[in-house]
């Protein structure tokens, strides 16, 4: 039976104090439309602090109602264990979760729904390394956001956006569309979110050597924090003093800020933070010639991009031991590490392409759909857009890659969003 989006609608009055219920609530309760509300609040409150327990909120919804009698609710549990598995490595797994979420969303007409599931799949192929298609989610989702009810929609995924434009080299697009989000932000005194954006434009102003406007943004973006105890974005401002310090060539303190961003990552079990702490510890340790400890760095690193199955960070690892072998002049152990790095890039190439053909048959499942609806609609082109533009920029990017060859630069500091 389908929830009704009416009676949605109404049985907000019986949860008017929603924002304040946990898990024990959500568990009491029988009433499914409740049961929602509160997994709507504790989706968003584990994305922040606690992601292994989304797995175990949506597996409490599929115990709740294992004949999938409410379909609202088994689409949002689809979608809170995509965001999970996404997490968690298990991209492609997401990635399934959420789009069968996306699908029941667009064809409910639930443009909140939508926004929300575009810019997750967006963060999917961000993680994934694929920035090309990341852009055009994180593009789509704003679009449906200005159809959204929420008046935070409209610019909830920019910064994402602004991350996957600084990714595909296009800087002043990032800097601009961050600017608007920070301000957007501000406006309705969201602080985490503030706190990342200024985070993020410190990275950029550190990219371009501008010290002062980098420390600026800094300062900023530690205030926005305030006493939170948000291990999360306590553990990002800890990482960015780091990037700070390391650009100053206090390399002792940067040391410091990182060993402390690495423990409360690991504290959270943040496994892409945990990553981009031994990427950023490693590259200390070779920016300072101590090659052996940043082999061992970036070989821990390695080993656990490996388990949690996150390739294009494997790549990462892999193409900085072979730079080290190059400097300690181990002709064998380059071969050796340069030969994974050929793997693993095939590897990677391998997934682009995949996307390219999963994106292929989602048009085509999608315009099936549509042809069984009993009432016509306007076309819908989202899922045409999203193959065109990914295709044209993949082929790009493929073409770039084989003619321009490896890069020879350290990307220092290694950032990440969720």
């Amino acid at each position: 039976m389908r929830l009704s989006r009416i009676l949605l609608i109404l049985s907000s009055l019986a949860c008017f104090f929603v924002q304040s219920q946990n898990f024990t609530e959500f568990k009491k309760t029988s009433n499914p439309f409740q049961k929602l509300q509160i997994s709507q609040v504790l989706w968003q409150k584990y994305l922040r602090t606690d992601v292994d327990s989304l797995k175990i909120l949506a597996l409490e919804i599929q115990e709740f109602d294992p004949q999938n009698s409410f379909l609202d609710l088994t689409f949002f549990s689809k979608r809170i264990l995509g965001c999970y598995w996404v997490r968690f490595g298990e991209i492609q797994r997401g990635k399934i979760q959420l789009k069968e979420a996306l699908f029941y969303h667009q064809k409910m007409g639930d443009k909140e729904s939508e926004t929300e599931e575009l810019n997750e799949l967006g963060i999917a192929f961000y993680m994934e390394g694929d920035f090309a298609s990341a852009k055009l989610y994180f593009e789509s989702s704003l679009k449906a956001g200005k159809e959204s009810n929420d008046p935070t929609h409209f610019f909830m995924a920019e910064l994402n956006l602004a991350k996957a434009y600084e990714k595909l080299n296009l800087k002043d697009k990032a800097r601009g569309i961050a600017r608007h989000y920070l301000n957007e932000a501000i406006k309705r005194k969201k602080n985490e979110s503030a706190s990342n954006a200024y985070g993020f434009l410190s990275d950029l102003a550190l990219e371009r050597k501008n010290l002062p406007l980098a420390k600026e943004f800094l300062d900023k973006s530690i205030g926005c924090l305030g006493h939170t105890d948000n291990l999360f974005f306590k553990a990002q401002a800890m990482n960015n003093l780091g990037a700070y310090f390391a650009t100053l060539g206090d390399y002792n303190q940067a040391l410091d800020y990182f060993q402390k961003a690495l423990d409360l990552r690991k504290k959270t079990n943040h496994r892409k933070g945990i990553l981009e702490s031994y990427y950023n510890m490693g590259s200390l340790a070779y920016m300072q010639n101590d090659f052996l400890e940043a082999e061992q760095l970036f070989l821990q690193g390695l080993k656990k991009a490996e388990s949690d199955g996150f390739t294009s960070d494997q790549i990462d690892f892999m193409e900085l031991l072979v730079e080290i072998q190059k400097e300690v002049k181990n002709k064998d152990k380059e071969i050796e590490y340069y030969r994974l790095f050929l793997d693993l890039n095939d590897k990677n190439q391998e997934i682009l392409l995949k996307n390219y053909e999963e994106n292929a048959r989602l048009v085509d499942s999608f315009e099936i759909e549509k042809s069984n609806e009993l009432v016509k609609s306007p076309p819908n082109y989202f899922w045409t857009g999203i193959l065109v533009g990914v295709g044209t920029i993949l082929f790009s990017i493929i073409v770039l890659n084989y003619f321009l060859g490896l890069p020879k630069f350290l990307n220092f500091p290694k950032r990440y969003d969720k």
